[in-house]
């Protein structure tokens, strides 16, 4: 079939071509610069709406990378503030015992002075008694110097009461002498 031939019943498809096949030969070259034009117009078209699609596209990953951005500094924000407030608590927790700890330390203390002042008291008693012992410890210790010299005496004490509780009494006499 040739393409300028038409057969009956069949119509002219519309397209950039069909509008040359109705013009005589002539009309032919200007027609068909018009729909190179028209072609051309067509692809610029096309190749500007890909230019704004791209600048678009480009805008829209921008927009996106400065939310995650955004997104990434509230988090670094907010793992940073649960830092300083864990910080600030554990200072605060150690402070806390520091001072309790004071506060033991100063109880203790009291407790102490206050044991302390009974036994002050005491042991100036004690320490008077104690003079007294040692002058007694030094007449028990002449006696039992004594007493070593006579050891007749000594045996004698041993059977009659017992051997522990002469040597209890020995023990005693050398404790007394001693203080």
């Amino acid at each position: 079939m040739k393409p300028l031939e038409m057969q009956p019943g069949e119509e002219l498809r519309k397209c950039c071509c069909s509008s040359i096949l109705e013009t005589p030969i002539k009309d032919v070259g200007s027609k068909l610069r018009e729909a190179l034009k028209q072609q051309l117009a067509i692809i610029h078209e096309r190749v500007e709406a890909k230019k704004l699609a791209k600048l678009a596209l480009a805008e829209v990953r921008e927009i996106l990378a400065k939310e995650e951005e955004a997104k990434e500094l509230e988090l670094g924000r907010k793992e940073i503030s649960a830092k300083v407030k864990e910080r600030v608590a554990t200072r605060l927790k150690a402070e806390e015992e520091k001072i309790e700890k004071e506060e033991m330390e100063k109880a203790l203390e009291k407790l102490r002075k206050e044991k302390a002042k009974p036994l002050d008291e005491k042991e100036g008693k004690d320490e008077k008694e104690g003079e007294k012992k040692s002058k007694k410890g030094e007449k028990d210790d002449k006696s039992e110097k004594k007493m070593e010299g006579e050891g007749k005496k000594a045996q004698e004490e041993d059977n009659g009461r017992g051997k522990e509780s002469a040597k209890e009494k020995r023990k005693k006499s050398d404790r007394g002498g001693k203080n």
